[in-house]
C-alpha cells in the first residue's frame, strides 16, 4: 500500500445533500473520498489526464456519473480556498 496522507477534510454541498470530503495524497497523487450523508456508498475520486483534458475518475471504477459530477463540485470548492 502506497503512503497515505490526510490533508485535510471539508464539507460540499449537492442537491440538499451534505457530503464530507477529505483529501489524501496516494503515491503522490491526490484523492478525495466523499461521504454522504444520504446513506449511499462513499465515493473516492482522482483528476485524470485524457486525450481530451483533465476529468475526474472513481476509484475503482464504476461510478463515472457521480466522480464527474461531484468532482465539478470539488474543483469549485478548491478554487475558492
Amino acid at each position: 500500500m502506497g503512503n497515505l496522507l490526510g490533508n485535510g477534510k471539508f464539507e460540499i454541498e449537492a442537491d440538499g445533500v451534505k457530503i464530507m470530503v477529505s483529501e489524501h495524497t496516494v503515491q503522490d497523487q491526490q484523492v478525495y473520498r466523499l461521504i454522504f450523508n444520504d446513506k449511499r456508498p462513499p465515493l473516492v475520486i482522482t483528476r485524470a489526464s485524457t486525450w481530451h483534458g483533465k476529468t475526474w475518475t472513481s476509484i475503482p471504477q464504476g461510478r463515472q456519473q457521480e466522480a464527474e459530477t461531484f468532482g465539478q463540485i470539488v474543483t469549485q470548492y478548491l478554487d475558492r480556498r
